[in-house]
């Protein structure tokens, strides 16, 4: 074989290796898509995908916080009230997330 093609293959195997192994961060949770369907959670840690077929869907776990800008309400008896609110949301269930 010569040595060109050898370098090309290589450099596509290390290429194809790099995007097999993704990394799922301590807060998230992983989702793995075989052609689309759903097909297992993949907790913290190194996942490892086949990228022709499957995907990994990263889904932030963690409490998160919307504020909701101050409105004017105008109350029954015609006196000007401003409302403000702040929303905590967390996601239990990835998939139903997703």
């Amino acid at each position: 074989m010569p040595t060109g093609l050898i370098a090309v293959l290589v450099v596509l195997a290390v290429i194809y290796i790099i995007r097999a192994v993704r990394i799922v961060q301590q807060a998230e949770k992983g989702l793995v898509e075989t052609l689309g369907q759903y097909t297992k959670s993949v907790d913290a840690g190194l996942a490892i995908i086949f990228p022709p077929f499957q995907r990994l869907r990263k889904v932030d776990m963690r409490e998160q916080v919307i504020d909701v800008p101050p409105q004017d309400v105008i109350t029954k008896d015609n006196v000007l009230v401003t409302v403000d609110a702040i929303i905590y949301f967390q996601i239990t269930d990835p998939v139903k997330a997703v």
